[in-house]
């Protein structure tokens, strides 16, 4: 079995078994055995759910620190578009950059050209496919794992299109190895998170042997230390020193702009893992079939809404909008060279997406149906009123529990007080 690497971990010496994280966990990954808190690492889909709701800040994120990059003969920052969210609306993107080189970056990048690459590049695909429909998009990545945790079936709808913040980190690696003479291997890059999710991608990448990346660190460990150089940029900068091909792009943080920068017909766009389940469930028993494309995003709003982010999620979109209406220019691209790398397979996934193997259910069919059958004559079972005091989400989760090894009967209250009257 594949050991998956996780972003998050529970402190134990914080944690007060208060159950929070394990009713918000999207996957039913987390369970309270013995008043603390447990993930299981086949089913956390690194959403960071648990980490928003935990009242004792008892999940800790573990994220790389730009200090890893001290090594490299060249430091390269390329923040997520979140990272301008979260400051005021009137405040120049290019501030953001040079506020970066400051804290000892040679170069900051942003991912608007590979969006906007990525879009003509959607385009091509949905123009030729003639498969199952809707797809759905590849750009977050704990939707891409949702699927294949909890909708196997559904990865083969999964557009094999790498993200931006991938495309922008391969190229600029290979323009400032052309550009000074260095290796590859001497260019440090590093990504600025929005979510857990996005360290896991590029820590431990679903799709691809290794990211482009050597590091990657959170918007919220990057912000106080960010904001006394944003601070001071500000207080001198003027717009004569914002570079000619500089350019911003909010690119695809906010739900619903994939569809836009595409132009597409029949799609819908969904946040919010509750949501994009009940979509997910949906498109399974094939009550989406008049849909052609799917944009989900795991988090309220996109990716604005991720626990990594400082800024009121509702306050970064509005500041997001403002900056794009003052800020925002249209990205020339190449069309004629983005379609010579789309027919090479540039922009494509090095590796389709694949189930992901639990213990819940085994590789071997005739097994799997007699869990699934001793699973279902537990349940039958039980009050099956989710009460959640025996420490897994549902009663379901408690059966399937039991059945591989993880709980006794009695660990239900009502069990438990049945054995103790007889």
């Amino acid at each position: 079995m594949t050991e998956f690497f996780h972003s998050h971990t529970v402190n134990t010496d914080l944690c007060r078994g208060h159950m929070e994280c394990m009713r918000a966990c999207p996957t039913q990954a987390i369970r309270v055995r013995r008043g603390k808190a447990v993930i299981n690492a086949e089913l956390c889909v690194d959403c960071g759910e648990c980490i928003s709701v935990c009242p004792s800040g008892a999940i800790i994120a573990d994220s790389q620190l730009a200090a890893d990059l001290s090594d490299f003969k060249y430091r390269v920052a390329i923040p997520s578009p979140v990272l301008y969210s979260q400051f005021e609306p009137d405040m120049h993107p290019y501030i953001v950059h040079l506020a970066l080189e400051q804290l000892g970056f040679d170069k900051v990048v942003d991912v608007s050209t590979s969006s906007a690459a990525l879009a003509r590049a959607l385009v091509k695909y949905m123009a030729t496919y003639k498969g199952r429909r809707p797809l759905i998009s590849s750009y977050c990545p704990s939707i891409l794992r949702l699927i294949q945790v909890k909708y196997p079936d559904l990865v083969e709808l999964v557009v094999p299109l790498d993200v931006p913040r991938e495309v922008t980190a391969r190229e600029i690696r290979k323009d400032i190895s052309r550009e000074t003479g260095l290796k590859p291997e001497e260019i440090g890059v590093l990504y600025i998170a929005s979510c857990p999710a996005k360290i896991v991608s590029i820590r431990q990448p679903a799709e691809k042997a290794r990211s482009w990346f050597d590091g990657v660190t959170s918007i919220k460990d990057v912000y106080p230390v960010l904001l006394p150089h944003i601070i001071a940029v500000k207080e001198e900068f003027d717009e004569s020193m914002v570079p000619e091909d500089f350019c911003f792009n909010a690119g695809w943080v906010t739900t619903g702009s994939i569809t836009q920068a595409v132009k597409m017909q029949n799609w819908l766009a969904v946040s919010g893992l509750d949501h994009v389940k009940q979509i997910l469930d949906d498109i399974e028993n094939s009550r989406l079939r008049n849909i052609d494309f799917v944009e989900a995003l795991a988090h309220m709003l996109g990716c604005i809404g991720g626990p990594f982010c400082v800024e009121n999620p509702y306050v970064a979109r509005t500041n997001i909008i403002k900056q794009r209406e003052k800020y925002e220019e249209k990205v020339e691209i190449d069309i004629d060279d983005i379609d010579r790398k789309y027919e090479e397979g540039y922009y494509r996934l090095e590796s389709p997406v694949l189930p992901r193997p639990t213990v819940y259910f085994d590789t071997d069919l005739t097994t799997s149906i007699k869990r699934m059958k001793e699973i279902e004559r537990v349940y039958r079972s039980l009050r099956q009123i989710n009460c959640g005091c025996c420490g897994s989400p549902t009663c379901m989760a408690f059966a399937e529990d039991f059945v591989t090894g993880q709980v006794k009967l009695t660990d239900c209250i009502f069990l438990s007080k049945s054995r103790e009257s007889e």
